[in-house]
């Protein structure tokens, strides 16, 4: 007699919940490591974007021997610090977030440095960022102005990083203390911290209606200390034409960040304010780190 023979159809009730059970633990394990995979790479790219940035700050710098201005008001001469410019008008003078004015930025200064000459050459700079001679590169989508993180979030035209013009919550003027400010070019002589000590480059976030684009030199692309980094701002603040705000992004826990010798740090929105003030401070006699 042949032995009998059990061939079995199918899962049990019991096997089936379990390995169902299995299935759910892995995807709750796995799901968070993916996305924490998609957020490490955007902040390298991010990391990337202001690298190229920074090195083309650095090589116009050693072409020029001076940082490129913050923004133009079109109506001063720009001056190097070393000559002291009219105080009675130069102090007058500040930048409104609106579009009107000359505003040419550091951004287009830049543009030969990353590979855009044949943009460059097509700017109109007799004239203002905002008349029509300029519309046209006033709106090319140049994509290494752009976090990764914040694409489909801000305007296609715009840029998250900005230029720190000052330690204080101030309108963007030709007494800042920052690297990159109003009508002044900064020469190696005016960071008496130090490059390795003082910000130059940073995110920063702008609620898309008013946001001037990447070549406008205003709190689209310019930023101070004034505010904490990821604060959260009111919309009706950004009325006020004169409120520039500070850093920000939309990755978890702070901004990347670029100091004038072409490092990279990653700014806690915890950080102290003294601290973070002192590192945009050019000549505060503070050598934050």
């Amino acid at each position: 007699m042949k032995p009998n023979s059990y061939r079995r159809q199918a899962f049990s009730l019991l096997e089936l919940v379990v390995i169902i059970a299995i299935v759910a633990i892995l995807l709750a394990i796995s799901i968070p490591v993916v996305r924490d995979m998609r957020s490490i790479a955007r902040r390298s790219n991010c990391d990337q974007n202001l690298t190229r940035l920074l090195l083309a700050c650095q090589t116009y710098a050693v072409d020029h021997r001076h940082l490129p201005s913050g923004t133009f008001s079109g109506s001063a001469e720009v001056w190097t610090g070393v000559i002291s410019p009219d105080s009675a008008q130069m102090a007058e003078l500040s930048i409104s977030s609106l579009p009107e004015g000359y505003h040419h930025n550091w951004v287009s200064s830049l543009l030969p440095y990353l590979d855009r000459k044949a943009l460059y050459d097509t700017i109109n700079f007799d004239v203002g960022v905002y008349a029509p001679a300029n519309e046209g590169v006033r709106e090319t989508d140049l994509p290494f102005l752009r976090c990764p993180a914040s694409v489909g979030e801000q305007i296609a035209t715009t840029t998250s990083y900005a230029g720190l013009h000052a330690s204080e919550s101030v309108p963007i003027g030709i007494d800042d203390d920052g690297l990159l400010m109003l009508n002044h070019w900064i020469v190696p002589d005016e960071i008496s911290d130090g490059i390795s000590y003082t910000l130059l480059l940073g995110e920063k976030l702008s609620p898309r209606e008013y946001d001037l684009g990447w070549m406008s030199g205003t709190r689209s692309s310019l930023r101070n200390a004034g505010t904490a980094i990821n604060a959260a701002v009111s919309p009706e603040v950004y009325h006020d034409p004169a409120f520039v705000g500070g850093l920000g992004s939309l990755h978890p826990g702070g901004a990347s960040a670029g100091m004038a010798d072409g490092s990279i740090k990653f700014l806690q929105d915890s950080i102290d304010m003294n601290v973070y003030r002192a590192m945009v401070n050019r000549n505060d006699g503070k050598q934050a780190e």
